[in-house]
């Protein structure tokens, strides 16, 4: 117990010293409680340095829109994953059903054999089959 209590025995300047640090940050909420700090700088969006800014960005995104969109390499598309599915397109009932064939340890050899397994759209196959590549056996 006087172990304890060593702990909260302070002498007369310690004492001064908390009151002062307590009265500090009194006085530091209270100001910032009280004073609105903030600057009102609005930007006009209609000036015409905002709208030349705004045309420069939007012909860049035209520009370079189409190198934004992730490269897609051939793959087997017996290994197709939740996310790829995703990424290419195919709804989850579509990768389910492509799961579930590979999981009775069947084989796609063909893009009609995934049109007929996945019963994808015929513009989702044409879209994605040219990056099918399947094995030589």
């Amino acid at each position: 117990m006087d172990n304890i209590k060593s702990h909260f025995i302070f002498n007369r300047s310690q004492r001064n010293g908390i009151l002062l640090l307590l009265f500090f940050v009194s006085v530091v909420g209270i100001i910032n409680n009280h004073i609105d700090f903030t600057t009102e700088n609005q930007l006009d969006t209609n000036s015409e340095e905002v709208l030349a800014l705004q045309k420069e960005l939007d012909s860049m995104r035209i520009f370079h829109g189409e190198s934004n969109q992730p490269k897609v390499y051939p793959f087997n598309p017996n290994f197709i994953t939740d996310f790829k599915g995703y990424k290419l397109g195919m709804s989850t009932e579509e990768i389910d059903r492509l799961l579930d064939y590979r999981k009775k340890n069947k084989w796609i050899n063909s893009k009609e054999d995934f049109k007929k397994v996945t019963k994808v759209s015929d513009s989702l196959l044409n879209q994605i089959s040219s990056y099918f590549k399947f094995p030589d056996w």
